[in-house]
C-alpha cells in the first residue's frame, strides 16, 4: 500500500505507505515530516544522522527533514507503517495552535522522540489509519480537508502520548510551553545566535529563567541544547556535502576556522576531518 494525496498548486503531498522496501519509500518523501509506526513483527534498524536507532514493535517515531535516514535491516522485513507530509499540505509552523508539536515531536532541537503504543493506543490508531485509508479513495471537494482533519487528530494524539512519556518531570503547561518555544526558536536561529543571552531576549526572559526551567526538567540546559544544534548540523554538513570545514564554520556562525574546530572537537572529540574520515562510510552506506 502506497496512497498519495498530491495539491499541485502548493506542491503538498501526504503519503501513508506500508511495504518491504521502505528505503525507497523514505527517498520519495525526503524533504517530508514523518511518523514511522514499526506494529509488530522484528524491530527496525535504522540511522538517524550519525546515530543508531532500533524502532522496537509498537513504537512510533517522528523524523524531520533535515534528518538523513539511513535504513541499516539486512535481515527481515518488520512491519511498518509510513505517515509522511510537507509543508505544502500541513505546515506545522502556521498552524503550532491547532497541534502544538513544533519543538516537540518536530524540531525539537536535543533528540528524535520516539513512543511507545500500548493496546488500547494501538487500537485507535489503527482505526484512525483505517479511516485515513478509506479517505484517500474517496475523490470528492471535501477530500483535501478530510485528510488533512485525520492527520491533524493523529499528531495531536501522538503528540498527547510524548508528552506523557518524553518529559521526564511533571511541568505546569506554562512552562512546558516555554521549553517548546526555546527549541523552535533554536532551530530558526541557531547559525546566528550561540548564547542563552540571545534566545532569553527573545523570549522576553531573563536567562536564568529558562535555566531554572530545564533544572526543573533534569535534561540538557539551554546552552547544551544550543550547542548540541550547531554540532548536529555540522555533522550533516560534513557527512552530506563537500563543504569544507571552513566553510561549515563560517555558515555556522563561526568567524574563525580555528574558532569552530576547538568547538566541533569539544563537541565530538574528534576534529572536523577526523570525523568526516570516520563516519562517512556509514553516512553513504
Amino acid at each position: 500500500m502506497h496512497k498519495i494525496f498530491e495539491i499541485d498548486s502548493l506542491e503538498g503531498s501526504f503519503h501513508l505507505a506500508d511495504g518491504n522496501d521502505f528505503a525507497v519509500l523514505l527517498r520519495e518523501t525526503e524533504k517530508h515530516l514523518k511518523f514511522i509506526w514499526n506494529y509488530g513483527g522484528l524491530p527496525m534498524h535504522l540511522l538517524v544522522d550519525e546515530q543508531p536507532i532500533v524502532l522496537e514493535a509498537n513504537q512510533l517515531l517522528s523524523c524531520t527533514y533535515l534528518q538523513k535516514i539511513t535504513v541499516l535491516q539486512k535481515q527481515g522485513a518488520p512491519e511498518l507503517l509510513l505517515l509522511a507530509f510537507n509543508r505544502g499540505f500541513y505546515c506545522i509552523h502556521t498552524h503550532d495552535s491547532e497541534v502544538s508539536c513544533n519543538g516537540f515531536l518536530f524540531f525539537g532541537s536535543n533528540y528524535t522522540p520516539m513512543v511507545e503504543l500500548d493496546d488500547a493506543e494501538i487500537g485507535r490508531l489503527r482505526t484512525l489509519v483505517s479511516v485515513l485509508q478509506e479517505e484517500f479513495d474517496t475523490r470528492d471537494q471535501n477530500q483535501e480537508e478530510m485528510l488533512r482533519l485525520l492527520l491533524k487528530r493523529f499528531i495531536i494524539r501522538i503528540s498527547r502520548l510524548a508528552r506523557k512519556q518524553l518529559i521526564k518531570r511533571k511541568l505546569p503547561e506554562k512552562e512546558l510551553e516555554l521549553i517548546r518555544q526555546f527549541n523552535v526558536l533554536v532551530e530558526e536561529h541557531f547559525k546566528t545566535y550561540h548564547q542563552v543571552n540571545d534566545y532569553a531576549d527573545l523570549m522576553h526572559r531573563a536567562p536564568k529563567t529558562l535555566a531554572n526551567i530545564f533544572a526543573q526538567q533534569g535534561d540538557k540546559s539551554p546552552l547544551e541544547i544550543i550547542h548540541g544544534r550547531i554540532a548536529l548540523e555540522a555533522k550533516r554538513l560534513l557527512l552530506y556535502t563537500e563543504k569544507s570545514s571552513k566553510e561549515i564554520g563560517w555558515e555556522l556562525g563561526f568567524e574563525d576556522p580555528s574558532q569552530f574546530n576547538r568547538f566541533f572537537k569539544k563537541q565530538t572529540k574528534l576534529p572536523p576531518r577526523q570525523f568526516r574520515e570516520q563516519f562517512s562510510t556509514y553516512a553513504f552506506k
